[in-house]
């Protein structure tokens, strides 16, 4: 069936294309490993080509190239450039790109994909700008050897751009990365919490996200208090998210240092 099918990957019709490579991923599990090589490598031209033809054809490759590297990680991982995303293409082209970008980043090419992320940051579109944010922190936390680059990068967004969105993207993620690794990044906390970046949050996401970060590290900052009742002077104007948030660090404060914040948790 394989030495049948193959020959359609060549076919000039995108739909035969893929018809063809759904058969191959069917089988392939039958294969000797000799075979598997063979195939596999044959499928991977025709899929870089789709992504050179029309937005329409493209997203559907992409789509099913996502479906592919589910089940086999490692059949385009020598073919990362041809997922960087153009200038002009349409956002839902833009948006599976990235998302595949993130399924074939390794410790291999992360340099190379950071630098690509951190100039998507410089981009118009917004939703655009924040996925790429977001592949930064993922990125992170998929691999640990690399999450030092991925968090420096982060920084000097926060550091270097005026877009708001890209701020507060990168606060959200961080919080992420916190999660992930625990203490390993305690000393960029201050950076996080200066006074000139918590006051141009106004994004539910991005203040729970500070706010989580003063609770869970409560100890390590010393004007963990102030920070909290700053925020507790707007509670009843915050959205619901923010409200629970700050509940939790509240309890996690009040557990700390049950002597002074008793008078927090009553009010």
């Amino acid at each position: 069936i394989a030495d049948k099918v193959t020959p359609r990957l060549q076919h000039a019709n995108s739909a035969v294309v893929l018809a063809a490579i759904k058969v191959l991923m069917k089988i392939l599990d039958r294969l000797d490993r000799e075979k598997l090589k063979e195939i596999t490598k044959k499928m991977r031209p025709p899929l870089v080509t789709m992504l050179s033809k029309e937005p329409e054809i493209q997203y559907v490759a992409l789509r099913n190239i996502n479906l592919i590297l589910q089940k086999r990680p490692n059949i385009l991982n020598n073919e990362m450039k041809v997922f960087f995303c153009h200038y002009n293409d349409p956002i839902y082209v833009k948006m599976e790109k990235l998302e595949i970008m993130i399924m074939l980043t390794s410790e291999k090419n992360i340099d190379q994909v950071l630098l690509e992320l951190k100039e998507y940051c410089n981009r118009s579109d917004v939703e655009f700008v924040r996925k790429a944010v977001r592949a930064i922190g993922r990125s992170a936390i998929k691999l640990e050897k690399a999450a030092e680059k991925c968090v420096q990068v982060l920084l000097e967004l926060i550091k270097s751009t005026r877009l708001s969105h890209v701020i507060q993207e990168s606060v959200v993620v961080m919080k992420d990365i916190f999660r992930r690794y625990s203490h390993q990044f305690d000393h960029i906390i201050p950076l996080l919490l200066a006074e000139s970046l918590v006051e141009q949050l106004d994004e539910p996401d991005a203040k729970s996200s500070v706010v989580w970060i003063i609770g869970e590290y409560a100890d390590k900052i010393k004007n963990a208090k102030e920070l909290i009742q700053g925020f507790l002077n707007t509670f009843k104007d915050e959205a619901q998210q923010v409200q629970l948030q700050l509940l939790t660090a509240v309890v996690k404060l009040f557990l700390r240092e049950p002597e002074t914040t008793q008078q927090m948790v009553h009010d």
